[in-house]
């Protein structure tokens, strides 16, 4: 593609550096007419439209009451309000600076136009579409930072409420039309999914830098701005006081909201590491908040039992949480112990299941799990249906899809084919009943799959629903990637590129793969091999299992993940 000169605004070279030449001659001149390039202010960073020729770059900025700029378009505050959705999710516990980077709509206006046909750009109609999400997310949390954006970025890509990076169109123009209109920008934020075809067009000035997350992009682009802002906090005993139950209340009730847990572990240890004169309850609930984000990021943290007293001075409701996150951190991270744990826990149901609140039957769940990898396999399958039962019975529809999930599994490793009958059949009827949906239903139809398959590995239909959930780019990485495994050979190539990225989930699913694989060639040593690498990713699952004599096949098919 052929692109004309391009067109700058009088003021573009003043409301940043985008714009400004690389080096020589005319860099030279422009420094002696205008002075040195500015930086971006807070909340100020470029981004891109195209519209049939013409892209366009664009300036956002904080937003001020009466302040000009081009008109918005419905897509475009759609986009605006998942940015201010998803920040708090990207920035856990920063929610009381929130409302100050919320409280105006950016203002944005024209920088820079190229076209790769002769004309003028039309550019009276509203700014429209969602590919300033990742952009807006970025300006927001640069004022939150209190931090200005560095100025050889610009982000292109879709953000929805959750944070999940996505897609953009004409991303290839946008990039031709960056390089010619912007010089200075040396690194470009684009989704993941688009990370071949943005390197396709990326020239040797320009780097592309694919994100999954917005906090992703927020790390990339802050670096430790994060962790200045709760040292900082820690020097105020009120502040501090605040993000400590934050973090807490985020550990024992925050998985629904969160999506990356990173900034929570990350934040929770700097606390633990910077902060002076903890008290010993203070400094246990930020060792749980730890404890538990590293179990929702990877599988680690260490969890160390409650100090005396503590557990008891707590409302029954919030003690029943706190133990079933110590179960369930057991049972997936090794710690603490399996039997003090759930002797703690079996003391707090001390009623029927049906008397039991839906904390009670997360709880039961909990045991459940850590059952499933100390020994007693069919005693959590049997625990597991009639805590989907009871959970469907008081229409506690957002906690139905882990205990059926564990159900379809358990039916599957342990050959129990009237069982997951049970499961599938209690799955389609869930499914007319209006409130069994979201992520929750493709994750028991990954079971199903994963439970057909351990009874029949050609089985064509799980075949093919391992494979839509595999190639579905709407689930998160680990969904799509369990699946790939339980494609065997189909789904190799696909787990091995995600590896070669450096991606940890993938990179477990292709030992299990591995494992799989070694099984069935009759390969002990491979397989003893694979199971000494899984023991590297999940110390716990894999520790408990052995400790309980488990065989190589028998940690293959009660492997939990």
């Amino acid at each position: 593609m052929v692109w004309l000169r391009p067109h700058v605004a009088d003021d573009a070279l003043a409301a940043g550096p985008w714009c400004w030449p690389r080096d020589g001659e005319r860099l030279d001149a422009l420094v002696a007419r205008r002075g040195e390039r500015p930086e971006p202010g807070v909340g100020s960073i470029a981004a891109l439209t195209v519209q049939d020729e013409t892209v366009v770059l664009w300036h956002v900025a904080r937003g001020r009451p009466g302040g000009s700029g081009a008109t918005l378009g419905r897509s475009l505050r759609a986009s605006w309000r998942d940015a201010a959705i998803a920040l708090p999710r990207a920035l856990p516990v920063l929610w009381s600076s929130m409302q100050t980077a919320m409280a105006a709509t950016p203002t944005i206006s024209y920088l820079a136009s190229v076209r790769s046909a002769p004309g003028m750009p039309d550019l009276r109609s509203p700014i429209d579409g969602p590919s300033f999400g990742l952009a807006l997310t970025l300006s927001l949390a640069s004022i939150v930072f209190d931090a200005t954006l560095p100025g050889d970025v610009v982000a292109s890509a879709t953000v929805d409420g959750s944070g999940n990076v996505g897609p953009v169109g004409g991303l290839g123009q946008k990039i031709g039309g960056l390089q010619r209109m912007a010089p200075r920008v040396t690194r470009l934020i684009v989704a993941a999914s688009q990370r071949d075809e943005a390197e396709l067009h990326a020239g040797p000035h320009l780097r592309v830098v694919p994100v999954t997350h917005a906090a992703e992009a927020i790390d990339i682009v802050f670096a430790d701005r994060l962790s200045q802002v709760i040292v900082a906090a820690g020097e105020n005993p009120q502040r501090r006081d605040q993000l400590t139950e934050s973090f807490f209340r985020l550990a024992v009730v925050g998985s629904d909201s969160l999506v990356d847990w990173a900034p929570v572990m990350r934040g929770a240890r700097l606390a633990l590491d910077r902060w002076n004169e903890l008290a010993p309850e203070a400094r246990y609930r930020l060792e749980f908040a730890h404890a538990v984000a590293a179990r929702h990021h990877d599988n680690s943290g260490r969890a160390g039992m409650p100090p005396e007293g503590w557990l008891q001075s707590l409302p029954r409701p919030l003690r029943v949480q706190v133990v079933a996150h110590l179960v369930q951190q057991s049972a997936d991270a090794g710690h603490p112990e399996p039997e003090r744990v759930e002797a703690l826990g079996n003391r707090l149901l001390d009623h029927a299941l049906e008397d039991s609140s839906p904390a009670d039957l997360r709880l039961r769940g909990a045991l459940a799990r850590l059952h499933a990898v100390t020994g007693r396999a069919l005693a959590a399958l049997l625990a597991q249906e009639a805590l989907a039962r009871a959970f469907a019975a008081i229409y506690a529809d957002s906690d139905l899809a882990y205990p059926l999930s564990e159900w379809a599994r358990l039916a599957g490793a342990l050959s129990e084919p009237t069982s997951l009958a049970r499961a599938q059949e209690f799955h389609a009827r869930l499914l007319g009943t209006g409130g069994y949906r979201g992520l929750g239903p493709r994750f028991v139809e990954l079971a199903i799959a994963r439970g057909r398959l351990l009874l029949d590995p050609a089985d064509p239909e799980a075949r093919d629903l391992a494979r839509q959930l595999a190639m579905d780019e709407a689930l998160p990485d680990h969904v799509r990637w369990c699946a790939s495994r339980w494609l065997g050979a189909e789904g190799r190539s696909a787990l091995t590129a995600e590896a070669s990225r450096g991606h940890r989930l993938a990179s477990r699913n292709l030992v299990l793969a591995d494992l799989d694989e070694a099984l069935r060639m009759g390969d002990d040593i491979a397989a003893n091999a694979a199971v000494d690498a899984l023991q590297g990713y999940d110390p716990g699952p894999v520790a408990h299992l052995r400790r309980c004599g488990a065989t190589t096949a028998d940690i293959a098919r009660l492997y939990p993940y």
